[in-house]
């Protein structure tokens, strides 16, 4: 009997618990959705004042509600007016009161912005921003100090353009050119930045990373990631396995930095080689992976010095893993496990390849493995309509297109636990917070949770939903 006290008691420490979670407030819609259909939500957190402001979108006009960090009101009007491309909105710039909402068609071509200013209750709008993007691929957005960044590729060049959208009337832009690199492409010939970067016929191939959130292995496998860490913007290509390409700008000074790291274990006489890289804390983690081989390296982005270097063949096992090889989100079978390291690099080689890094209680948890498919096209991660009108390029707080691909991923991986001097640490991978707010979703099996929203405010994350029933918008801490 002791003994069963016991396990209870050490159970109900170690799982966190459903209930750790409290409401942080909520919104009556009642007044505005009677006989209405709420289309979209957006989120807007104001880091100066960390104000939550809400836009509740309707099919004709657009409500605004502004509250203070403890979730009192302080501001709410209406807004008959709503201009094109409303169903695409990619982000918030702020300028004191007023809040500048930007749109965009869906070839992310043309824009239109809608600024709403609280210390007035007043808008203005525009459905035409002159950003000329014809001879131009958009890689990504991003906000900086209340701001929001395109960041594009010129064609048939190696420059990068940045444009800082102040309101619906002005913007800035800064060209960054990098012809003086001599860059090559996997067989040697001579080509520029834009080649390298550019996805052809489609969208390019670009990941917005959330610095140090989790992130799942579907949101990594691209070739090109877009990071914010700071004041520096980081821009990383992986288009082949012998290096990877890091590009940095600081956005305060302007000046760029530009780095090729070498792939150690790259040896052309390899078959089906896959490889990736991420960013966390300065360091540049990689993944090389063949049929035969699996090469995890680390380097520091500073120096540029070697700091980790783990190889392993096809008959070694994974010493390091903490977790089972996983294989999740199969179309037979939604979790089983792997018995053999030859069976992970089949799998990842004959794959997507990526690896994933955030800190948790001090620790680093590392994801190594592959997506397959991509339930969240990377159209849907640059453009958000379908998303429901959340942010989805790198936000200082909002991070529900992390969530969402993070709860539905189709993977193969192991997750493996290193402390900060990157050393291998035996135990289990501790819950994170999007764990914790997925299993309390997926415990109300009757509630709508609609319109999701995942963010962080006063230090804690918040999620935010629609229950459609009671046409109340509720916003609960973790």
């Amino acid at each position: 009997m002791r003994f069963i006290f016991l396990f209870l008691l050490f159970v109900s420490i170690s799982v966190p618990s459903l209930n750790a979670q409290t409401e942080w407030f909520h919104i009556d819609t009642h007044e505005q959705s009677h006989d209405k259909t709420l289309r979209q939500v957006i989120q807007v957190i104001n880091p100066e004042t960390n104000e939550l402001v809400v836009f509740f979108r309707y099919t004709t006009f657009i409500v605004a509600h502004k509250y203070n960090q403890e979730g009192v009101l302080k501001n709410t009007f209406r807004t008959e007016v709503l201009p094109k491309y409303k169903h695409n909105y990619f982000g918030t710039s702020i300028h004191g009161d007023a809040y500048t909402l930007f749109f965009q068609n869906d070839y992310g071509t043309k824009f239109s912005a809608l600024t709403l200013n609280f210390e007035t209750s007043g808008f203005q709008f525009s459905n035409k921003l002159n950003i000329p993007l014809k001879s131009e691929t958009l890689l990504g957005t991003f906000e900086y100090k209340s701001t929001i960044y395109l960041l594009s590729t010129v064609k048939r060049s190696s420059k990068l353009k940045l444009y800082k959208l102040h309101n619906h009337e002005e913007h800035s832009e800064d060209t960054f050119d990098f012809s003086h690199i001599e860059l090559k492409t996997y067989n040697g010939f001579k080509t520029d930045l834009n080649r390298i970067l550019d996805g052809g016929y489609e969208l390019p191939d670009v990941s917005l990373i959330h610095h140090g959130e989790p992130t799942s292995l579907e949101q990594v496998i691209q070739k090109n990631k877009l990071y914010l860490d700071g004041d520096q913007l980081i821009l990383t290509n992986d288009v082949d396995a012998i290096s990877t390409t890091l590009i940095t700008i600081d956005l305060d000074t302007k000046d760029t930095a530009y780095h090729r790291f070498p792939k150690p274990s790259f040896d052309k006489k390899d078959h089906s080689i896959k490889s990736n890289s991420f960013i966390l804390d300065s360091r540049l983690y990689t993944i090389y992976v063949a049929k035969e081989t699996l090469d995890f390296s680390v380097f520091d982005i500073n120096s540029k010095a070697l700091l980790k270097r783990i190889v392993i063949s096809d008959k070694d096992s994974i010493a390091f893993k903490n977790t089972p090889i996983i294989l999740e989100g199969g179309d037979f079978q939604s979790y089983r496990e792997l018995d053999k390291t030859k069976q992970f690099l089949k799998k990842v080689s004959n794959s997507n390849a990526g690896l994933s890094v955030y800190k948790n209680n001090g620790n680093y948890v590392v994801t190594l493995g592959s997506s397959e498919t991509m339930t969240t096209s990377a159209f849907m991660m640059l453009y958000g309509g379908a998303l429901g009108g959340i942010m989805v390029g790198i936000s200082t707080s909002l991070l529900t297109t992390n969530f969402l691909t993070y709860t539905k991923t189709k993977s193969t991986r192991i997750e493996c636990l290193f402390n900060n001097d990157l050393t291998s640490i035996s135990g289990t991978i501790p819950k994170n917070h999007f764990d914790i707010i997925n299993a309390y979703i997926e415990s109300k099996p009757k509630t709508s949770f609609a319109f999701k929203s995942i963010f962080k405010a006063n230090g804690s994350y918040v999620l935010g939903y629609f229950d459609e029933d009671s046409k109340i918008y509720k916003y609960l801490t973790f």
